[in-house]
C-alpha cells in the first residue's frame, strides 16, 4: 500500500488520459478479480524454418505475424511458444 500519495484524483475526474498512469483515489473496493497473467510479448516459431520472433501484444490482444523475418524463408504459418524466454507476461487484476 502507498499512503499519502498526492494529488488525490476525484473519481468523477478519472478519464481516458489517466489510462496507464499511477493515480491516487479515495473510495471503497467492493470486488476484486483473481490475479491473471497478461501477455505483453509472445514468441512465435515459424513453421517452415523454425526461426523464433517476438511480437508485442498491445493490451494482450493476440495477433499472428504475417511473414517470417528471414529473407530466404517465405513461411506464413506460426505457432505460439509460451515457454520461450522471449515471451513476457505481467500480473493483471481488476478492482471495482
Amino acid at each position: 500500500r502507498v499512503y499519502n500519495y498526492d494529488p488525490l484524483t476525484q473519481l468523477k475526474n478519472v478519464r481516458a488520459n489517466c489510462y496507464g498512469k499511477y493515480i491516487a483515489l479515495r473510495g471503497t473496493v467492493v470486488r476484486v478479480s483473481n490475479i491473471k497473467p497478461l501477455c505483453t510479448k509472445l514468441a512465435f516459431v515459424c513453421g517452415t524454418c523454425g526461426d523464433v520472433q517476438s511480437v508485442p501484444l498491445p493490451d494482450g490482444k493476440y495477433t499472428l505475424p504475417t511473414k517470417c523475418l528471414i529473407p530466404e524463408c517465405r513461411g506464413r504459418t506460426f505457432t505460439a511458444d509460451r515457454s520461450s524466454p522471449l515471451t513476457t507476461t505481467v500480473d493483471w487484476q481488476s478492482v471495482k
